[in-house]
C-alpha cells in the first residue's frame, strides 16, 4: 500500500525508521530502499509499505520502495550536496583507499560541521548512481579486541 512517511531515525547500518503519516505508526527501511533514492532524516516521502513479518510488535510496516521525496531543508552551516560531492570526489582522486570514516573525519575537520558516516556513505552512493564513481569497494573488519 502506498503510504506517506516521515523519516525520523537512520542506524549506522545506513537502515532507517520512519512513522506513518496521520496514524505514527513505525516503518522499517532497509539500507537498500534508503540508498537507492538517497533520502535522509526529516523528508517526507511517497512509500511503498507491507505489512512487517520480521517485528510486527515493535515495526508493523516494512518500507520496499520510495516512490517520491520532499526535498530536505538545508541545515544552516551544511555545505550543499554539490559542494560535499566535489570534496569528496576531490579526497578519493588523491587517495581512492579512504575509508567512509576517513572521508567524514576529514570533511568535518576542512568544513567544521558535523556529519556522519550515513551522511558521506549516503553521499558516495548517489555519486555511484550517477557514474561519478565507478566503484565501491565494502570490507567487513573484525573488531579489534580491548
Amino acid at each position: 500500500m502506498q503510504q506517506t512517511i516521515l523519516l525520523t531515525n537512520q542506524l549506522a547500518t545506513g537502515s532507517a525508521f520512519a512513522l506513518t503519516e496521520g496514524s505514527n505508526e513505525n516503518v522499517f527501511i532497509p539500507s537498500k530502499v534508503m540508498f537507492e533514492k538517497g533520502v535522509r532524516v526529516g523528508q517526507k516521502v511517497q512509500a511503498i509499505v507491507v505489512p512487517n513479518m520480521t517485528r510486527p510488535d515493535r515495526t508493523p510496516w516494512l518500507a520496499v520502495s520510495i516512490l517520491d521525496a520532499e526535498p530536505v531543508q538545508q541545515e544552516v552551516g551544511r555545505p550543499s550536496p554539490d559542494a560535499l560531492d566535489e570534496m569528496i570526489l576531490d579526497l578519493i582522486e588523491d587517495d581512492g583507499r579512504l575509508t567512509v570514516q576517513e572521508i567524514t573525519t576529514f570533511l568535518n575537520m576542512e568544513l567544521a560541521t558535523n556529519l556522519s558516516d550515513i551522511d558521506v556513505a549516503s553521499r558516495l552512493f548517489e555519486l555511484k548512481a550517477s557514474g561519478q564513481v565507478v566503484r565501491l569497494t565494502c570490507y567487513d573488519l573484525p573488531e579489534e579486541e580491548a
